[in-house]
């Protein structure tokens, strides 16, 4: 999903069962966790129903703060190629203004897992994602919150390492997740030479792109040293993402923009648990703390044989 959606998802499995008995995330013993303020490299049948963000403001050029509920739906067509479909609903806030309200643009992802590695844990997947502008909620002042004038294509790639072939036990449950985008704007962003205001509903071409750091409390006690923890502990996740965004050509009004998500996930066989607090990285970013929290479902286990397998292998 797109990097500064501001939304995030956790998922990582249980020490009290084996990979084998997932069809998602693995790459060798190493899960990723389903991230979205960056999006993970996995292809996968899953659901986040929804997920809950607030991110205050205003920011250092005006944008109001948002609170924001998003929806995911992921669909594998073959066995490592599927789409994904993002949408949310925003309420946009400004100190002595009316709240505006409205839906965030509509995001549709196509993505290719082509290669994985067990032997050292690493994931690369290819993607495309269009983005369909126009419907999102525009702010107190006019400003648009997740929700572009213009729509835009944006390739991407995907990557996932797991630590476990470093030969050092407390460093082996560490991952390392990533994406990197290039918006290109369907209308380029045009500009009066003399006030420098918009002439049109352009955009300028951007770079999105971000990185997770994930500890698997689950992997650390299958594969590097079982401590007697609680299942529950066992069943969660440190993790830090950081996400990026950038303008790439000019004109433009878009500024550089960095946000960390810090927190913890908590994943079941079939569902998983996410919260995180938001941290701005700079003012075009945010003002103030936030944070985020959500729901996900894995139907390659819930429905193994309907909505969890691949559309192919319904025929």
């Amino acid at each position: 999903m797109r990097s500064h959606a501001l939304l995030a998802t956790l998922a990582v499995c249980t020490t009290a069962l084996t990979s084998h008995a997932y069809a998602h995330g693995f790459a060798g013993d190493h899960l990723f966790i389903s991230t979205l303020l960056i999006d993970d490299p996995n292809v996968a049948d899953e659901a986040s129903l929804p997920t809950f963000s607030y991110l205050p403001g205003p920011t250092a050029d005006g944008t109001p703060g948002a609170y924001g509920l998003g929806f995911e739906y992921d669909k594998r067509i073959t066995e490592n190629f599927g789409f994904a479909l993002n949408e949310g609903y925003n309420w946009v806030t400004l100190p002595g203004a009316k709240t505006a309200n409205g839906w965030q643009s509509l995001v549709v992802t196509l993505k290719d897992k082509p290669y994985v590695s067990a032997e050292h844990e690493f994931m690369l997947s290819v993607g495309v994602q269009r983005v369909f502008a126009g419907v999102g909620a525009q702010g107190p002042n006019g400003a648009a919150i997740d929700n572009d004038p213009s729509s835009s294509t944006i390739p991407t790639i995907y990557f996932g390492k797991g630590f476990g072939d470093i030969p050092v036990g407390w460093l082996r449950p560490f991952a390392l997740t990533g994406e990197l985008g290039y918006q290109i704007a369907d209308e380029k962003l045009k500009v009066d030479p003399v006030s420098q205001t918009p002439v049109n509903n352009g955009i300028s071409n951007g770079w999105t792109g971000g990185l997770s750091l994930q500890y698997s409390i689950r992997y650390l006690s299958s594969q590097v040293k079982d401590y007697g923890l609680p299942s529950f502990v066992n069943r969660l996740t440190p993790v830090v993402e950081l996400s990026w965004s950038s303008p790439a050509s000019k004109p433009t009004q878009d500024t550089t923009q960095y946000l960390w998500g810090v927190g913890l996930n908590y994943t079941a066989t079939d569902y998983a648990l996410g919260l995180e607090m938001l941290v701005p990285g700079n003012r075009n970013t945010g003002s103030h703390i936030g944070v985020i929290a959500q729901f996900h479902l894995y139907f390659d286990d819930l429905f193994p044989h309907s909505l969890g397998k691949p559309i192919v292998d319904w025929f």
